[in-house]
């Protein structure tokens, strides 16, 4: 069997990918990127392909040039979205939440394909149709076993970077119980009920759509939304996707009868210069990110780390700022020859303390958490009673927070609304009440004091590996009472 060694070893040939064999080469690793797919296939994933800001090199970390990928053409599509829109058209709803900064949307197969060119020129030695089959350990990970072309190899190293997606396969493999390390191992195996499933379609309209500036929401059953982002004024991504804590759809089929019964869409068809590979399905994580996301020789960035918005399943940016922490941190690691958890737990603290993306995301989830208890139209219906304000507090992926006067007042505009908008003959057809309106609407804003808690313990994380399990004690007691307030059985609770 071939032998392959280097400092560095990525699996995964994404954002998160590339991002982590970027950042770790240039700072002056050995980094091999493992990729299954071949090369003209490579960084392609089902996606609704929105994001923001890609012009903006500084709000992405690292040596990735972004502003360059974003002026190429054939990535950035759509340079025009200014907007939000969720809608719910059964009940006359239209919220429109505008962007400070503007979104985009781009050409998810060209911006992968330029994020593979740029992370090969900065000397990361690229195997594509490469297949991990194990991993390999003593104490630590050491590397993984695979076939490459056909043929057998093994790949040795000091660090191995996860970035091979939500549900990833390398976790599977890992013994991380029998690792070297001083208590318990603290990375946090994730379970299939915190993830989704989606499905996406390219489809060219008759006539352009009125919302060609605006990425497009609506509710879906079993927690779950649809959505139309627009390339051009004639060109729209539809997707959707679906937690699978619920009952499963069948996507494909789901998204064909909502197309079917949208005026905008009458005479539709797949586009003519998209083939098969851009009718796609993929899992997403839909949970908050990692207690730990490190083991003696192992670090996990991107959705095997869980870092995507767990409400919106927005992914780009929180795979790019894990990736170039994992890259860095194993960087680091190799050159002061600590792979322990101690040596790696750079990575958790820079996520968590000094950028605060995942403490984001982790606050964040408790929406999740309240909002899978309640029935899919009861939440229909407080999503039309809620203000903007409130929804972009929801949604969105800012960490700093409006003072407490002014989020009392969207208190009690939430009650207002709930008190002078109520449309009986339009909630009373999804089997809503009054009464349940108000219970769940005052539940979000309990759900909100939740998620200012979490947002403290989640800025107190801790600073190195020796205070890990007081700091977990402390954050599992908020869990306990956050489940009580919801009144969850132990079978019902997402952690």
């Amino acid at each position: 069997m071939a032998k392959e060694t280097y400092e560095v070893i990525v699996v995964g040939g994404g954002v998160a990918g590339c991002f982590a064999a970027a950042t770790a080469a240039a700072e002056g690793a050995s980094v091999v990127q493992l990729e299954r797919k071949p090369r003209e296939q490579g960084g392609y994933i089902a996606c609704g392909d929105a994001m923001k800001a890609p012009r903006d090199s500084k709000k992405y970390p690292g040596p990735i040039d972004m502003g360059a990928i974003a002026d190429d053409d054939d990535v950035l599509i759509n340079g025009n979205i200014d907007q939000i829109e969720w809608r719910d058209e059964e009940l006359g709803v239209r919220k429109v939440l505008p962007y400070e900064d503007n979104s985009n949307v781009i050409d998810r197969y060209e911006f992968g394909q330029r994020l593979l060119d740029q992370t090969a020129a900065l000397g990361v030695d690229q195997h594509f149709d490469t297949v991990v089959n194990d991993v390999t350990q003593d104490g630590r990970v050491t590397g993984v076993e695979a076939v490459r072309d056909g043929e057998p190899v093994t790949y040795e190293g000091d660090v191995l970077i996860d970035a091979a997606g939500a549900q990833s396969i390398i976790q599977e493999m890992v013994d991380f119980e029998a690792l070297d390390t001083p208590g318990a191992a603290t990375f946090e195996e994730p379970h299939y009920t915190h993830f989704g499933s989606a499905y996406r379609e390219i489809i060219e309209t008759p006539e352009p759509v009125e919302y060609e500036n605006a990425i497009v929401g609506k509710p879906l059953e079993e927690m779950g939304y649809i959505w139309y982002f627009p390339r051009t004024p004639t060109e729209i991504n539809v997707g959707l996707g679906f937690q699978m804590n619920k009952e499963p759809i069948p996507l494909a089929d789901r998204l064909k009868q909502d197309i079917q019964n949208r005026p905008e869409y009458r005479g539709a068809r797949v586009a003519e210069k998209f083939d098969k590979k851009d009718k796609l399905g993929a899992a997403i994580a839909l949970r908050r990110p990692l207690d730990s996301m490190v083991a003696p020789g192992y670090l996990a960035a991107g959705g095997a780390a869980g870092t995507t918005h767990s409400i919106t399943g927005k992914g780009i940016r929180g795979a790019a700022f894990s990736g170039y922490s994992a890259g860095r941190t194993a960087a680091m690691a190799v050159e002061d020859g600590d792979l322990s958890e101690y040596g790696l737990w750079e990575h958790n603290r820079w996520l968590y303390r000094e950028h605060g993306e995942a403490a984001m995301l982790a606050s964040r989830d408790a929406y999740n958490v309240a909002g899978s208890t309640i029935d899919v139209n009861i939440l229909r219906a407080v999503a039309a009673l809620l203000p903007e304000e409130e929804i972009r507090d929801i949604v969105g992926t800012e960490t700093n927070v409006a003072d407490l006067k002014s989020k009392a007042l969207v208190g009690a505009g939430v009650i207002k609304n709930l008190i002078s908008e109520y449309r009986s003959d339009t909630f009373e057809q999804l089997g809503v009440s009054k009464e349940e309106l108000y219970e769940s609407v005052t539940g979000v804003i309990e759900t909100r004091k939740y998620v200012r808690s979490y947002e403290d313990i989640y800025s107190r994380y801790p600073e190195d590996r020796g205070t890990f399990e007081n700091w977990l004690s402390e954050r599992n007691r908020l869990d306990s009472d956050f489940y009580d307030a919801l009144d969850l059985a132990p079978e019902e609770q997402k952690y």
